[in-house]
């Protein structure tokens, strides 16, 4: 049995060289084969991966796969999961990963543990790197009447396991049988944003339910709160803008496909485009009176 964990990256070194040494220490007794996808990094992080990669332990494989700097997350995914998926036998788990997470020794061994008994897609809790107690995400459910993506509230009381209706590419292990049913990451129609809760839709019709794993955590620097930038037309059409609208029209084709064009256009202009539009032209007047920042695009 492997467990496969693939992970884009782009200039961080120091933070990658950190997530590698976590994958390093986890206490697994299977084999473990970390597929790295460095999209045109500059600051050294190629490198460290070659580095890293002759120091790996008996039972790891560090593999790196080259960008352009082109890639963004949803075609390094894409191109992970292409590699990977020769490898993939029936009992394996494939894990997506960030590289800005942390982890406990533990942490791998519990997800697939999950994944395994639970028959289900697990994602993982996300807590404060630097408050360890303080809960930072805990997954979402979907709103298909407002087009709306609804984060699970931090203080609900939640069993162990909770039927979720999206997973973040940020620490979220799936079955075997998700991959070598051929399903991939769609990288043409969701270049970044949306690329991993679009493609957990369309893992969770093989049959598998997405649970978050209550007491299974990775931790993360707060960034939830970030605030992008604030230019109007950069927020609503660039491919590193969350806001961006074809993203929004793609994903939500994927999550209700019965819902005609038509429906879909007409809930995307009232719930998505107005608002934004208006959101755009209240941070234009704040940039032009100078009360507000920006922020770069790109995690």
């Amino acid at each position: 049995m492997t467990v496969h964990v693939l992970t884009p990256v782009h200039n961080r070194c120091v933070v990658t060289e950190s997530f590698i040494s976590d994958l390093f220490n986890q206490d697994i007794d299977e084999d473990l084969r970390i597929v790295i996808v460095d999209d045109g990094s500059k600051d050294g992080t190629a490198e460290m991966l070659r580095a890293r990669a002759q120091e790996a332990p008996p039972h790891i494989t560090l593999s790196v796969i080259n960008g352009d700097g082109s890639w963004w997350w949803a075609r390094s995914m894409a191109t992970a999961v292409s590699e990977c998926r020769p490898h993939i036998d029936d009992d394996d788990v494939v894990v997506f990963m960030n590289d800005d997470v942390q982890l406990l020794a533990h942490t791998l061994r519990e997800l697939l543990v999950a994944t395994r008994s639970q028959m289900a897609i697990v994602t993982a809790s996300v807590l404060d790197a630097e408050q360890r107690d303080v809960v930072l995400d805990r997954g979402a459910k979907l709103d298909a009447r407002y087009l709306a993506v609804l984060p699970i509230r931090l203080d609900e009381h939640l069993d162990a396991f909770t039927k979720v209706d999206v997973a973040a590419g940020r620490a979220v292990a799936f079955p075997a049988a998700v991959f070598t049913s051929g399903i991939n990451v769609n990288y043409r129609r969701l270049p970044h944003h949306l690329a991993d809760f679009e493609f957990s839709v369309r893992a969770a019709r093989c049959g598998f339910p997405i649970l978050l794993a209550r007491d299974i955590h990775v931790y993360s620097f707060n960034d939830f709160a970030r605030t992008y930038s604030q230019n109007p037309i950069r927020r609503l059409f660039h491919i590193s803008s969350p806001d961006r609208l074809s993203a929004y029209w793609a994903f939500w084709r994927t999550v209700s496909p019965s819902q005609s064009r038509a429906r879909t256009l007409s809930k995307l202009l009232r719930y998505r485009i107005l608002p934004q539009v208006l959101r755009s032209l209240r941070d234009l007047v704040a940039l032009r009176t100078g009360t507000a920042l920006g922020c770069p695009g790109r995690p």
